[in-house]
């Protein structure tokens, strides 16, 4: 099982009261999606990736290919860098409720992929979508500069089984990415 997966799956005990139970997650929103994308006309441009249950539609590839991979990394961790990204975005719900965007706005920061100190990194689903493949996500050097992409994720990529806003338990998202720019954090050693 991928790396990205298996650290999920492995956080998901199912003897503890209360867990999310990922397979049955999957199971019971999987129809749910199927649906959303032929209602959204997506049957014929949309791809399934099986490990994860995610709809995506690459809509442009970039232009750089970028190494998010630590080959210097000895410790049991991730052998992923955290990037920076710098992404003009929609969310929404599957009703076509907008529950987050910046395309308005005139300067996108940058966010962290993975959580640090002091940010909580992004969705799992937009990991999966930077990602290479190597460790779980949809193309062999990841996500690149310029892509642009649909996402089409169960909740289990998304908030999983918590509120948040508008976001209701349980909700699988669409989102709509452009990647302005990646880049690694600057080292403050």
């Amino acid at each position: 099982m991928t790396l990205i997966i298996g650290l999920i799956v492995t956080s998901c005990d199912k003897d503890e009261p209360g867990v999310y139970d990922y397979q049955a997650v999957l199971e019971r929103e999987a129809p749910l999606l199927s649906a959303y994308i032929t209602a959204q006309g997506l049957s014929d441009s949309a791809k399934f990736h099986q490990e994860t249950g995610i709809w995506y539609v690459l809509k442009d590839s970039g232009d750089m290919a970028v190494n998010y991979l630590d080959s210097a990394s000895t410790s049991d961790k991730l052998p992923i860098k955290n990037m920076l990204v710098q992404v003009r975005y929609t969310g929404r719900l599957l009703d076509s409720t907008v529950f987050e965007q910046n395309v308005a706005l005139d300067s996108i920061p940058y966010v962290s992929l993975l959580p640090s100190e002091t940010e909580p990194g992004q969705s799992e689903a937009w990991k999966v979508a930077f990602y290479p493949k190597l460790v779980g996500g949809f193309f062999e050097e990841g996500l690149r500069k310029g892509a642009k992409i649909r996402i089409i994720t169960p909740s289990i990529f998304g908030y999983q089984n918590r509120s948040h806003g508008i976001i209701k338990e349980n909700s699988p998202l669409d989102y709509e990415l452009e990647v302005l720019d990646i880049k690694e954090p600057v080292k403050t050693d």
